[in-house]
């Protein structure tokens, strides 16, 4: 049984696409197959119901896939044990969406730089496009980003999807038992969001043009903290990442809002310049394991 085999089959099952996978793993279409149908012939079992579409694990398939999870998890536990040790001289720049810079990126790359205080790592924050626009320049090594759809990632980069983030309304939990519940309140109410330049803000100005109404704007801020702050004292509606909210001490005075019109599930990915030294890329790796943990991204 081979690890190549193992991500080729955990990879698809999450990507159910043969060419995502192919691109993500830099191998060929046919060479996806083969390494699946190879860890199928090591089980001597079937792992997909070919009569489906897409296709569906079956139930030894789903077992031995959440087994397959574990072992990348330890693998990558000893890549990292490995890896970093040589990183105490690396330098790496590494881009974060606003909208994520609440995660708990920088206590993370704090506590791994104490443990490492030679290597010198870089964080930066922006909008989405602004930060590709720096890793196109050279100006950053890698950036975490979100795309709505597989087509929107950027290319010539090494690319990984992370998971997704489902991107909901969110109220004070007062104004959810009011009675507050469908979009049409919600623009009545006010919406607190990100400045322009913030995709979800542009994806609720979209949704809502499409319901021919314009974006009633109440406050506009920087950060998710301040505006996590208003929505709490019900000064208006947030449009956030449930993943994230239920981190914040604020989660349990809040009210998640499921409005078919304005929910938005978000790719989350992780993008780094193919250039980049054994060291750098290793550290990079590591950094986004520890980003994905921390995130609990689905």
């Amino acid at each position: 049984m081979k690890i190549e085999d193992i991500h080729a089959f955990t990879a698809f099952v999450k990507l159910q696409s043969t060419s995502l996978t192919a691109q993500q793993l830099g191998i060929t279409q046919p060479a996806v197959t083969r390494r699946i149908q190879s860890l199928e012939q090591d089980c001597s079992v079937q792992l997909f119901d070919r009569n489906t579409r897409p296709l569906k694990l079956t139930a030894k398939g789903r077992e031995i896939y959440e087994q397959c999870c574990i072992i990348e998890q330890e693998f990558n536990r000893l890549k990292q044990i490995i890896a970093l040790q040589s990183v105490n001289s690396t330098h790496l720049r590494i881009g974060i969406p606003n909208s994520l810079s609440e995660s708990g990126i920088f206590g993370m790359i704090q506590d791994l730089q104490k443990d490492f205080p030679s290597a010198k790592i870089e964080m930066s924050t922006g909008w989405g496009k602004e930060l590709l626009s720096k890793l196109a320049q050279d100006e950053l090594d890698g950036v975490i980003s979100t795309a709505k759809e597989h087509s929107a990632f950027p290319k010539d980069y090494a690319l990984k999807i992370m998971g997704t983030l489902h991107i909901r309304p969110v109220v004070s939990k007062s104004l959810g038992r009011s009675g507050i519940s469908a979009w049409e309140d919600i623009q009545e109410l006010g919406w607190i969001l990100n400045n322009k330049g913030c995709g979800f803000r542009e994806f609720l100005t979209e949704q809502l043009e499409k319901q021919h109404e314009q974006l009633n704007l109440k406050i506009e801020v920087t950060g998710a903290r301040v505006q996590l702050d208003l929505v709490q004292q019900g000064v208006g509606a947030g449009f956030f990442a449930q993943e994230l909210i239920s981190q914040t001490p604020h989660f349990n005075q809040l009210s998640i809002l499921d409005i078919e019109e304005l929910n938005l599930d978000v790719i989350v990915y992780n993008a780094r310049r193919e250039n980049l030294n054994h060291a750098q890329a290793e550290l990079f790796d590591v950094i986004m394991e520890r980003f994905n943990k921390e995130v609990h991204l689905a």
